[in-house]
């Protein structure tokens, strides 16, 4: 072993176990095809996870988790084509090669780079209590949250949180919610300690604008900026369109889990020929909005709907808004250019034209 970081490596507790002791193989051999029988290449696959032996606590936690089940692509999936990933070895297949590589493991997050990102240790073998917020969290997680978060978008700012080499990621996302709670959810909101603008900001009535919708909005409504939108992913291909900017504002399609009946949807990829080329069906497409609960990372104070500057009210910067599909709030006319079974999905989520109040 060489390079920097080994040194620290060889001397900490991680190093002092041994190659072996997590890689297997076999010690003391200088051939490299007998030294290399029964090696383990990446230890922390869930499927051998070698880190249980010291965390088993932790490594059992992080089994079930969001992170390493994929839980959440397996509820979208079976609700839009009302199959399972297992229903065929076909369809297992697909998934393995073109879907399940997103999944993290510790390694992915304490040593290297995600495979998705193209591996690739972090520094050395060096074994950090944390991850890295560019390399590894936002490696995986930065083609929405990275890039709204550190204001990469042209004309629009980073979020009011980013503070870089300061404030991390691991500030509102804990370790402890990373790793999970040993529940296999279906999807991140339904997990309760999901963090909460609440969990730091105070909502008093003290504030006219939040004493009259605090109740009933989601927070990112009114301080959130334009986020990333996509249409139409095809499974091993990809997006067949680019991704937009965009701001639409709709009624909540998980307020049982996320309070609030007014909350910020994100338009995502799934299309009806998502899986085509994997020779499936989605019968039951209509069953999911394609216009989601979203939480952009990209807070800020003042936006284009709470600027009141130079004498202006809320009803001219946000409650006035256009009918139309450049308009902030979710309407039936940007459903036109959906095919019926989206169109049918997402009707529930649209605000009726014209200025709030709405009935």
């Amino acid at each position: 072993m060489t390079g920097t970081g080994t040194e620290q490596f060889l001397q900490d507790a991680h190093g002092m176990i041994g190659c072996v002791g997590c890689h297997q193989g076999v010690e003391g051999k200088s051939n490299k095809t007998e030294a290399h029988a029964g090696l383990i290449a990446y230890p922390s696959e869930i499927s051998v996870n070698v880190c249980a032996q010291c965390h088993d606590g932790i490594a059992d936690r992080v089994s079930h988790s969001l992170h390493t089940t994929m839980g959440g692509y397996h509820t979208m999936f079976e609700a839009r084509t009302g199959q399972t990933l297992n229903s065929s070895q076909t369809i297992r297949d697909h998934y393995e090669g073109e879907c399940n590589k997103c999944h993290a493991t510790c390694g992915s997050c304490h040593i290297s780079r995600p495979k998705s990102a193209g591996g690739g240790f972090i520094q050395g073998h060096s074994i950090k209590k944390t991850p890295d917020m560019s390399l590894q969290c936002t490696a995986c997680h930065g083609s929405r949250i990275g890039e709204e978060y550190t204001g990469a978008h042209q004309g629009l700012r980073s979020d009011v949180h980013y503070v870089p080499n300061a404030m991390h990621c691991k500030n509102c996302h804990t370790g402890e919610q990373i790793h999970g709670d040993g529940t296999e959810y279906a999807h991140r909101y339904e997990n309760a300690s999901l963090t909460r603008c609440r969990d730091c900001h105070h909502i008093g009535a003290e504030n006219g604008y939040h004493a009259t919708h605090g109740s009933e909005f989601a927070c990112q409504v009114c301080h959130s900026q334009d986020y990333k939108n996509c249409n139409d992913c095809h499974a091993g291909s990809g997006l067949q369109e680019p991704s937009y900017l965009q701001f639409k504002i709709g009624r909540n399609p998980i307020s049982e889990l996320r309070s609030g009946s007014i909350a910020v949807l994100r338009h995502v990829p799934s299309s009806e020929q998502t899986y085509s080329a994997w020779g499936v069906e989605s019968s039951t497409y209509s069953s999911l909005p394609t216009f989601k609960y979203a939480s952009p990372h990209n807070i800020v104070r003042w936006t284009s709907r709470t600027d009141t500057s130079g004498g202006q009210s809320c009803f001219n910067a946000c409650h006035n808004t256009s009918n139309g599909p450049d308009g902030f709030f979710l309407r039936l006319s940007d459903l036109d250019t959906l095919s019926v079974a989206e169109r049918e999905a997402n009707l529930p989520y649209i605000v009726p034209d014209g200025p709030p109040p709405w009935n």
